[in-house]
């Protein structure tokens, strides 16, 4: 596949991860000949290596946190040391909210040295050149640390991750304007009923009808969502608004190619 999504966790939250009901490894994106690991959570690099076949750090072009909470970046500093070998093979970068680095850093001072480039994602800014792949943020998302979405195109593919944060007017309007093909969504809530900042189910059903990509997947479920059964929920979306929706699984490939001719097909 020439371009695809290899979802190495589709759990998200403190008890999802704490029990690992869901896997917490992110997203190992490859786009033709470039390779980049999102969010990289508990996990990451075991979960990457067990694949079959398995992902190799050192192939990795780029390392991309859309936030420092710890179930998208606790397993960074060792993607780092694997992606570098170890820090005796200088290169790749390694892009994330300026927060990663600066306050209460989940990213290493000593490992930044094995990298080439190191990123400071602002808002609303791009593009970040990785290899042939141009990367734009969204705005800022209402959530406890700097977090934003992250817009990746690739030879006339876009594909957008909209990661952790709460629902406001304008965050669909926003992801909109990339026009992506493919969405990928954090859903973490079925329904509202903590007042945390995070999406609900209605929140991101009302997100995918207003962008209205070719394929959206939903993944970093939580506990009630889990419950909640994804793939049916995916089902009833898929049927509601025309369009193709997937409920992501620990070691689900999304082939990018091929789900989106099927959609327009």
């Amino acid at each position: 596949m020439s371009a695809s999504i290899l979802f190495l966790g589709s759990g998200g939250a403190r008890f999802v991860v704490a029990r690992q009901l869901r896997a917490s490894g992110g997203m190992w994106m490859r786009l033709g000949p470039t390779q980049i690991h999102v969010d990289p959570g508990p996990g990451a690099l075991v979960r990457a290596l067990s694949t079959v076949p398995p992902c190799n750090p050192r192939e990795l072009d780029a390392i991309v946190l859309s936030h420092k909470h710890l179930d998208h970046s606790g397993d960074v500093n060792v993607l780092i040391e694997a992606m570098t070998s170890g820090g005796f093979r200088r290169r790749g970068a390694v892009l994330a909210p300026a927060d990663a680095f600066d306050e209460e850093p989940v990213v290493l001072p000593y490992v930044r040295r094995f990298v080439e480039r190191i990123e400071r994602l602002a808002p609303s800014s791009g593009p970040y050149r990785i290899g042939d792949v141009d990367l734009h943020t969204s705005m800022l998302h209402v959530h406890p640390v700097q977090t934003h979405g992250l817009h990746f195109h690739h030879r006339g593919l876009r594909v957008a991750y909209l990661p952790c944060g709460r629902y406001f007017e304008g965050l669909a309007a926003d992801y909109a304007v990339h026009r992506p093909d493919v969405l990928v969504v954090n859903v973490l809530r079925y329904r509202d009923e903590m007042n945390v900042d995070h999406l609900t189910w209605p929140d991101a059903r009302r997100v995918v009808s207003e962008v209205r990509p070719k394929v959206a997947v939903f993944q970093h479920f939580g506990t009630k969502m889990l419950e909640a059964d994804p793939p049916r929920l995916a089902a009833q979306l898929e049927d509601e608004l025309g369009l193709r929706a997937i409920a992501a699984y620990d070691g689900f490939v999304l082939d990018l190619e091929t789900e989106i001719a099927a959609a327009t097909g």
